[in-house]
């Protein structure tokens, strides 16, 4: 029996009407799935019914999925080996979505004649599912205590949202009788319609987030440490919602140049547009080095991506999709070596390949990076441009104490990774080494825009939302050992939602 479908989101319905289709099979037994609640029966639902939210959320779901395995293969299990997530199509009043490594939720709310269903959009379900599937890949970079890494997250979900519409035909079709070459506002750069005019209803125009995303934007990239803390939805700010449309840009720009330098533009070159970066992009996504500028790592893990995919044939195109947006990459610098470290070169040996690290390695980077010489590090093996390297990590602790005084004896952390490969036989340190006063500037600033906007929760007895302002609280501070750690509980949709009216 036949649902209805929105393939796109509410208020896109000029161009990606109501469908009547067959739903999605449930995902199989031994892959990565979801836990339904709230079942009803199939069946064409009006839009705007518990029934037809059931059945949509269900789909695009599915789709998300689906379209991330014809991008990546199968995926097995979500973070932390967990088979399925929970569906939570509807679970109270709000004007957002969050994805809390157990679950995707949503919301709804009423604003005069207006019932705004998060859930109802296939926009929101998949940038929800697109946390998932980065954490499922790369699950160091969701408990960052940094700007560009947690705004990278958002994009991430962004443009994991765009794929999902352009791995479907009919709005591959549709969209290019919009805009033949991907560079005139449309539907498909645009994500959430329908919750952001939600929120301009329910906030006013000056929020945030009272106006889509656009991918397809011109920000260019600046230190967030020089931006406010919150700004109209035409400004850009350090709040990562708003961040993180300096590198979608970058990656939706990539997509458009890739698809311009087609012979033929039609929709099946956008297909293979699509194709080839999201590809670029995941694989990014899973071997770019963690650094303050993570956009930049990323940019450079693309271009070093497309060598081994592509021959290096969109080189160009993310080249000068990122240097639109203020990030010059210089991917080359990025693996050149600059000074010789103890010991020797870091070996992948034996049969399982166990990356094996020289002793007397460990205590020279730390020295060199102003460390003591017992501190930690964590290796691991990637490839770039054709490369086996080495990433050393070290989680760097900054003290919040001078933030605010409810912050007193807690720390924040943030990774700060070396790259290491070999002259001659030799360890050697490739691309140079980070700024760890600059990586601390840079977490007291995250942080003190999180204690802004009311997204840290102090105790147990506050609420997971914030009763003031309704801010989904996406931060907590827990007890790890003997010290206090500032951590991540979910990323959600949009920024302050919920709160009083900014008109």
């Amino acid at each position: 029996m036949p649902i209805n479908y929105l393939p796109n989101d509410p208020l896109a319905q000029a161009f990606a009407p109501l469908r009547e289709i067959n739903p999605a099979p449930d995902r199989p037994g031994n892959r990565a799935g979801f836990t339904f609640s709230g079942a009803a029966n199939q069946g064409l639902h009006p839009i705007g019914t518990s029934e037809f939210l059931f059945w949509q959320c269900r789909e695009a779901a599915l789709r998300s999925v689906g379209a991330w395995e014809a991008l990546d293969g199968r995926l097995n299990r979500w973070f932390g080996n967990r088979r399925n997530l929970r569906l939570r199509q509807d679970v109270g009043e709000d004007l957002n979505a969050f994805y809390d490594r157990a679950s995707l939720s949503f919301f709804h709310r009423t604003t005069g004649s207006k019932t705004t269903f998060s859930g109802a959009s296939t926009d929101v379900v998949a940038h929800e599912a697109g946390h998932a599937f980065l954490d499922a890949i790369r699950p160091q970079l969701f408990d960052v205590s940094l700007t560009e890494t947690g705004a990278f997250h958002e994009a991430f979900g962004d443009i994991v949202a765009i794929l999902v519409a352009l791995l479907d035909q009919q709005i591959r079709e549709t969209l290019l009788e919009v805009t033949s070459d991907l560079r005139q506002a449309n539907f498909v750069e645009a994500t959430a319609e329908d919750l952001s005019d939600g929120v301009r209803l329910a906030i006013g125009p000056n929020h945030p987030a009272a106006k889509p995303r656009r991918a397809l934007n011109v920000f260019q990239w600046q230190n967030p440490l020089l931006l406010p803390t919150s700004a109209p939805p035409d400004d850009l700010s350090s709040e990562i919602h708003s961040f993180a449309r300096v590198v979608s840009g970058c990656i939706y720009d990539t997509l458009s140049n890739i698809f311009n330098s087609r012979p033929a533009r039609n929709q099946c070159a956008l297909l293979e547009a699509a194709q080839v970066t999201g590809r670029l992009l995941i694989e990014a996504a899973r071997a770019a080095p963690l650094e303050t500028r993570f956009f930049r790592s990323i940019g450079r893990a693309m271009i070093h991506a497309d060598t081994d995919q592509n021959g290096g044939a969109n080189h160009l195109a993310i080249r000068d999709a990122f240097a639109a947006h203020n990030i010059t990459l210089g991917s080359a610098a990025m693996l050149a070596p600059t000074s010789i470290l103890a010991g020797a070169a870091p070996a992948l040996t034996g049969k399982a390949k166990k990356l094996k690290v020289a002793k007397e390695m460990t205590p020279d980077l730390a020295k060199r990076m102003g460390l003591s010489g017992a501190a930690r590090f964590t290796f691991r093996a990637l490839r770039l441009a054709g490369e086996t390297i080495t990433e050393a990590v070290h989680d760097h602790a900054t003290k919040l104490d001078k933030i605010h005084s409810r912050l007193k004896g807690v720390i924040a952390m943030a990774p700060t990774s070396v790259l290491i490969g070999s002259v001659g036989q030799r360890a050697s340190i490739l691309g140079g080494l980070p700024d760890l006063h600059g990586t601390e500037d840079e977490v007291t600033q995250f942080v003190a825009t999180l204690l802004e906007n009311d997204c840290i929760k102090f105790d147990k007895t506050q609420a997971f939302v914030s009763e003031t302002t309704q801010r989904l609280r996406t931060h907590e501070i827990k007890k790890v050992g003997a010290r206090k750690v500032l951590t991540r509980l979910a990323f959600d949709c949009f920024p302050n939602c919920a709160g009083r009216s900014t008109s």
